[in-house]
C-alpha cells in the first residue's frame, strides 16, 4: 500500500510540475484557435433631403453660374436678382406657394431668358399645382418616382417648360423659346437644380 501510494504521489508531482507551453500565436495575432471574425460597421444609406433654397445662388452650380454670365445672361429677377421678386410685377405660380422664382436672361434679347423655380409643397398644395399644370395643356409623365409636366415647344411661339413634381417640392424650367435644343437645356437644369436642393442627410 505505501508503495502504491508514494507512486501515486511522484505521479501527482511530475503532471503538477509539467506547465503546458502557450500556443503560438495564429496569423491573426490571436493565441491559438480560431482567428476572431472582425466585425464590420454597417452604415446606413444617407437619404436626399429636400432644402427650400433662399437666393438663387443656391439653385445653380458655380460653373453654371458662370457660364450663365460668360454668355450674357444676368440674374434679372429672384431674391438676390437686379429687379428682385418685382420682375414680373405679380407673384409667379412657385412664389404664391412660398418658393422663389429666378430670371436670368439679356434684357435686349427677349428670347435668352431663363426661368427657374423651386417651391415647397405641402398635401393641401398638391393638387390646385398639379390640376393647374394639366390645365395649361402640358403633358404628364412619371419618372423615377416624380411626376412631369413638359412642353418641348417651338422657336416661333411657344416656350419649353419643364415641371417636376415631388411629395415635397416643384421645380420647373421654363426657356423663352422653344425647340429640342432648348428643352434639353431645360432638363439639364432640372437635374442640376434637384441635385442642388436634395442633399443627402
Amino acid at each position: 500500500m505505501r508503495t502504491i501510494l508514494g507512486a501515486a504521489v511522484v505521479s501527482i508531482v511530475l503532471l503538477s510540475g509539467c506547465t503546458p507551453e502557450p500556443p503560438e500565436p495564429d496569423e491573426t495575432g490571436a493565441a491559438g484557435g480560431d482567428p476572431t471574425p472582425t466585425e464590420t460597421a454597417t452604415t446606413a444609406p444617407e437619404t436626399p433631403v429636400f432644402g427650400m433654397p433662399d437666393l438663387c445662388a443656391e439653385i445653380l452650380t458655380p460653373e453654371t453660374a458662370a457660364a450663365f454670365a460668360d454668355a450674357g445672361l444676368d440674374l434679372l429677377g429672384g431674391p438676390d436678382g437686379v429687379y428682385g421678386e418685382n420682375y414680373f410685377g405679380d407673384p409667379t405660380p412657385e412664389e404664391k406657394v412660398g418658393g422663389i422664382t429666378c430670371v436670368w436672361g439679356d434684357e435686349e434679347v427677349v428670347a435668352s431668358t431663363v426661368i427657374v423655380s423651386v417651391a415647397p409643397i405641402t398635401t393641401s398644395t398638391r393638387s390646385g399645382i398639379v390640376n393647374a399644370l394639366i390645365a395649361t395643356g402640358l403633358v404628364e409623365s412619371q419618372v423615377e418616382g416624380a411626376l412631369t409636366y413638359a412642353r418641348i415647344g417651338d422657336d416661333v411661339s411657344a416656350p419649353a417648360e419643364l415641371h417636376v413634381i415631388r411629395n415635397e417640392s416643384w421645380i420647373s424650367v421654363i426657356e423663352a423659346v422653344g425647340g429640342e435644343a432648348r428643352f434639353q437645356h431645360a432638363t439639364e437644369l432640372v437635374d442640376e437644380v434637384t441635385a442642388q436642393v436634395y442633399a443627402a442627410r
